[in-house]
């Protein structure tokens, strides 16, 4: 049946499930937007900035391990898509941007607007076409799809003012079929559990990729009497009151989690990629698991790689672990971690003003829903978060390897809108959550019940304490900021204000029963995280 290039694209999302387009409109992308207005199917969501709506299709991808979808104009509404889309693609998640672009007769000549996109997302893009034909827009948009859906990152097109009303008359594409995978290598989990068999002091590193396993990463730790590191994402894989669990890795991390790993003498990593250079250890065997065999000994030699999902793995491991007497090994991550939980409550019990950050998160922590989405922002906060919070079964949502500022707001209403009956929570800093905080408008539009935690300490403080340390002047690292609680109010929501500490948790629980979005305005103080001592 015969279409409109505009219509064809439409048609093309809705064939492979895409049920929301995040974006703002201009010149050069509004017969997309008629388009989208014209069927039920795909729901259009206007954002205030492209770089919001690139954030909240990067947070759906993240949820839903589906393709997120968003749109701008050319020029420079293309150009702000950039901080979602590098988030898209260093965390490795599907994401298609499309994009106008201004009419052909003008490409080259200078006109308003006219910039070559497709130079602009090479960094950030696996494929970037330019529509020079409406006869080659099915091929381009499919091969953009399949890039973004294969290989775990972003697909772009750019498509001409002019090219938007053209008909065409191919169909559209059905969806691909699932990846084959491979079937895991008896071989090699043979070695794996002969290395662990073999090995008094085992560890754990959990990523995201063990989310589907975490009973049985649990029951393996238990078999193995081996403490278990988790990356942040993966917090809530294991219950945090598991008495092997015994925090994050890196400067956000635990102190039990540095020393076990320098004390252990294997270590088994299950779907985690991330690893800080300094957490590293030289001197025992890895053993990795992971879904993508691309990512098998990306950034750490292993000496055993099994390529395979982990709740697969995890079983057929198990079932040729030896039992050994790791006694010795059990009591010293037991009395590690019995230091570290006296530690973190002096540490949370803090009185005074500005308030203790740690106690910002240990409110937090006791008030939020145990099934609640957190989208923690990049900063000082996200040290903290990583270091307090006790997750039971929370979702939690970061810009993992781009750490763009921002990113908490966006991703807290993707979050609401794919998951409406739970509760989302933002946190963010001061000075980050400037970077989006336009688009709390459109929360408030939308409906979107979200409660913004912004930690108030009036500094870049991740920044200022690294230029205390290193002996630099401080400039540039102090905030200047609107009344948060006002702010709210003016875009439509609730605002609340915390300066003293016994006030955090009435009022976080005021704010996150509140049907609409509302801003808690904690003022903290910008202390150094302590992991500068270990």
């Amino acid at each position: 049946m015969v279409k409109m290039v505009a219509d064809y694209v439409v048609s093309q999302l809705a064939e492979w499930g895409v049920q929301r387009v995040y974006g703002v409109l201009g010149d050069a992308n509004l017969a997309l937007l008629d388009a989208l207005s014209r069927q039920p199917k795909v729901q259009y969501i206007a954002c205030r900035t492209e770089t919001a709506a690139a954030l909240m299709a990067s947070a759906e991808a993240k949820l839903t391990g589906n393709l997120g979808v968003c749109t701008a104009t050319s020029g420079p509404g293309a150009a702000l898509l950039l901080a979602g889309l590098g988030d898209a693609a260093l965390d490795q998640v599907p994401l298609l941007a499309v994009t106008g672009q201004v009419p052909r007769e003008r490409l080259g000549t200078g006109a308003k607007q006219d910039l070559d996109q497709q130079l602009l997302f090479q960094a950030v893009a696996s494929y970037s076409a330019l529509v020079a034909e409406a006869r080659g827009l099915p091929l381009q948009l499919h091969l953009a799809l399949r890039t973004a859906v294969e290989q775990g990152g972003v697909g772009h097109l750019s498509v001409p003012k002019d090219v938007w009303s053209i008909p065409v008359s191919d169909p559209v594409f059905p969806l691909p079929p699932a990846k084959w995978k491979p079937e895991i290598s008896a071989r090699d989990v043979r070695t794996a559990a002969e290395w662990l068999n073999q090995s008094r002091r085992p560890v754990l590193l959990v990523g995201r990729g063990g989310e589907r396993a975490g009973q049985q990463i649990a029951a393996m730790a238990e078999q193995l009497d081996a403490p278990v590191i988790a990356t942040m994402p993966a917090r809530p894989v294991i219950p945090n009151d598991h008495p092997l669990f015994v925090g994050g890795l890196g400067q956000a991390g635990s102190e039990p989690s540095t020393v076990l790993l320098n004390e252990a003498d294997v270590c088994l990593v299950l779907g985690a990629t991330w690893w800080p250079k300094t957490e590293i250890p030289r001197h025992i065997p890895i053993i990795q698991v992971d879904a993508d065999p691309r990512a098998i000994g990306r950034v750490v030699p292993v000496t055993v790689g099994i390529a395979g999902k982990v709740e697969a793995v995890v079983p057929a491991l198990s079932g040729q672990l030896q039992q050994w007497d790791r006694s010795e090994w059990r009591a010293r991550v037991h009395q590690l971690r019995e230091d570290w939980e006296r530690r973190l409550a002096d540490e949370v019990s803090q009185s005074g003003v500005p308030i203790a950050p740690q106690r910002v998160i240990h409110a937090l922590s006791r008030c939020v829903a145990e099934d609640a989405v957190i989208a923690v922002d990049t900063g000082d906060h996200t040290l903290w978060f990583n270091r307090i919070f006790q997750s039971r079964r929370q979702e939690i949502l970061i810009s993992g390897r781009w750490r763009t500022l921002g990113f908490a707001l966006p991703a807290a209403m993707a979050a609401k809108l794919f998951y409406p009956d739970r509760q989302v929570v933002a946190l963010a800093g001061d000075g980050g959550v400037m970077t989006t905080i336009a688009d709390l408008v459109t929360a408030t539009h939308y409906g979107l019940d979200i409660t913004l935690v912004v930690m108030n300490n009036g500094s870049y403080a991740m920044e200022k304490n690294r230029m205390q340390l290193a002996g630099f002047s401080t400039m540039g690292s102090e905030t200047v900021n609107p009344d948060f609680s006002a702010l709210a109010v003016a875009c439509g929501g609730e605002g609340f204000v915390v300066e003293q500490p016994e006030d955090l948790e009435p009022v976080l629980q005021r704010a996150l029963a509140r049907p609409v979005p509302t801003i808690v305005d904690v003022r903290c103080s910008d202390v150094m995280v302590p992991h500068t001592t270990f």
